[in-house]
């Protein structure tokens, strides 16, 4: 039985957070955000408890489905922070600023899209830097 409950994102949510925080464009291939989406809801159905391991399920599907043509890994970044921010922490107070732990962002992503870091990884990357809200 869940000890938690989440609340999880929808591909209409993450088509408006790419929009407002990327750019004005539709997915290539709606059916690989749909799937990024539902990935880290199966995880839970199956035990999967840690928000953080359930946002790095997201981010990394969205990365390696690569649901748009442009802004896949900072799609999977605003996607994995407001689903965080859901369940009481955020990766930082701003994104997309130029520093340090920016860049340690996109190498993390980098990572992911090049399969040299998996959810786990990504996981634990995103709570070092994390902060309650």
């Amino acid at each position: 039985m869940s000890t938690q409950s989440f609340r999880f994102l929808t591909a209409a949510q993450i088509l408006r957070l790419y929009e407002t925080n990327i750019i004005r464009a539709r997915p290539t291939q709606m059916t690989y955000l749909e799937s990024a989406v539902f990935s880290p809801q199966q995880h839970k159905n199956y035990g999967q408890e840690d928000p953080f391991q359930l946002a790095s399920i997201l981010a990394q599907k969205i990365i390696l489905n690569h649901p748009y043509q442009d802004g896949n890994k900072r799609t999977a970044l605003v996607a994995a922070n407001m689903f965080l921010q859901l369940h009481g922490y955020q990766l930082r107070k701003a994104l997309f600023i130029s520093d340090e732990i920016d860049e340690q962002i996109k190498d993390a992503h980098v990572a992911v899209a090049t399969r040299q870091w998996d959810a786990k990884q990504l996981a634990s990357f995103y709570k070092s830097i994390a902060t309650s809200l």
